[in-house]
């Protein structure tokens, strides 16, 4: 017997063609307040209960609506305000991790002696067998 299963399960279900349930109640809660703030300050001037009414309700549909890079507005909101309360300098302290050794590897002195182009060789096929057999031996 052969089941359906759901594809899309992160994309919200559309309520109104335009809106999930989400943003209908985030747009019902910010508009009962915007509308109270209207009544508290409706019998003042224009002057004094615009500009509250306007930036209550552009807040509200920024909630609801804005997405900056697919990220929702609130999550922005929060991850420019954690960036910078935390702090942002790092610093590098000399052997203050863990340092892990290998117990087959020997530490050898290099000579400080510089490598002049007539010292170098060629390196042949038979070097790379020679150094691959080498590296399998030691992995054994």
């Amino acid at each position: 017997m052969q089941f359906k299963v759901p594809q899309n399960v992160q994309i919200e279900d559309k309520i109104l063609p335009f809106m999930t349930l989400r943003q209908l109640v985030i747009c019902g809660v910010g508009g009962g307040f915007t509308y109270l703030v209207y009544l508290m300050l409706e019998h003042q001037s224009p002057e004094i209960w615009i500009p509250p009414v306007v930036i209550l309700g552009g807040l509200t549909l920024a909630v609801s609506f804005l997405k900056i890079n697919d990220i929702p507005f609130v999550e922005y909101v929060l991850l420019i305000l954690e960036r910078y309360l935390n702090e942002q300098k790092r610093s590098w302290i000399k052997l203050s991790g863990d340092v892990f050794w290998l117990r087959s590897t020997e530490v050898k002195k290099v000579s400080s002696k510089k490598v002049t182009s007539k010292d170098k060789k060629k390196v042949t096929i038979q070097d790379v067998e020679k150094i691959s057999r080498m590296l399998d031996e030691s992995k054994n």
